[in-house]
């Protein structure tokens, strides 16, 4: 832990919203996928600092990373899946491809 880094930046620096996203959806990260880590950082960031510190301080950040990720994965009333999946759905790039089958 460096001196001044909040919970949410070594997250970040860690890549450990990825990782876990990339487990819950078994997949690489595909632009969906990196829009929803995207909404987790900044669930995340809207959380308090200090709740934050003390889940890390006990162990217990990765287990509420993971619950945030599968709220916002499977539910079908989450920002997320309002936000971004249902406007997806609708979508498609300017080539003719559907927005969540697309990879970076």
């Amino acid at each position: 832990m460096e001196d001044g880094d909040t919970p949410v930046e070594r997250l970040a620096r860690g890549h450990r919203v990825e990782t876990m996203v990339r487990n819950v959806a078994r997949s690489s990260l595909t632009p969906i996928l990196k829009d929803l880590c995207q909404c987790v950082y900044e669930i995340l960031l809207r959380c308090d600092p200090g709740r934050l510190e003390e889940m890390e301080r006990r162990g217990e950040l990765d287990y509420f990373v993971a619950r945030v990720i599968l709220n916002q994965y499977r539910s079908a009333t989450s920002p997320f899946h309002m936000e971004m999946r249902r406007f997806s759905a609708l979508s498609s790039d300017i080539d003719g491809h559907d927005y969540e089958e697309r990879e970076e």
